[in-house]
């Protein structure tokens, strides 16, 4: 199973985000078919990732599922820029254009794994040629190009950044799992 196909996907990012759902219900929340939904939670039945209660099914073990994400992904920076600005002006001159990602985005659910390095979601090729013809400085940015969902994305304190399944999704995918210890323990245990 493909967990990284717009579809499959839908369905995977439904079943962490209700946590006790039924098949059903995603489908309908989703637009999927209810035989897409019936594969893939019975694929996570079969692997122990999901358990089958009275009336619904619950997820058990999130980070396997998550670790499903870097078998068909990998997160590279196509993009990384050194520039000489204060990292809260980097941060603005991104803001509205940028989604921010991976630790920049986990700093907005939990405040203990902090990296001064910026991780954002940007195509905008205008901004790019900008942020490279600063001169060079310590506030190092790493950009990347969005490929899995376009509705994965929120706007907390002024800044659009990744929501918290795409962003530990987001860190499984760079080698970063450790840093989305806290959020996971957060939010099913």
């Amino acid at each position: 199973m493909k967990v990284t196909s717009k579809e499959t996907y839908k369905v995977i990012r439904a079943i962490l985000e209700m946590k006790k759902f039924t098949q059903s219900e995603i489908s309908k929340k989703e637009k999927v078919t209810f035989s897409l939904v019936n594969t893939v939670v019975n694929y996570c039945v079969s692997r122990g990732y999901v358990t089958r209660r009275k009336g619904h099914y619950e997820v058990t073990a999130p980070s396997a599922i998550f670790n499903l994400f870097p078998v068909y992904r990998t997160m590279k920076a196509y993009e990384s820029i050194d520039v000489d600005l204060p990292r809260t002006e980097a941060l603005e001159r991104i803001k509205g254009k940028g989604m921010l990602c991976l630790v920049s985005a986990l700093s907005y659910y939990d405040d203990y794994y902090r990296d001064s390095t910026i991780y954002v979601y940007l195509e905008d090729e205008k901004i790019i040629r900008e942020l490279k013809q600063l001169p060079k400085g310590y506030t190092h940015i790493e950009i990347y190009k969005e490929d899995l969902n376009a509705d994965d994305f929120i706007k907390k304190k002024g800044q659009v950044i990744t929501s918290k399944i795409r962003t530990i999704i987001d860190l499984f995918c760079s080698n970063k799992a450790y840093a989305a210890e806290r959020l996971i323990k957060k939010e099913w245990i």
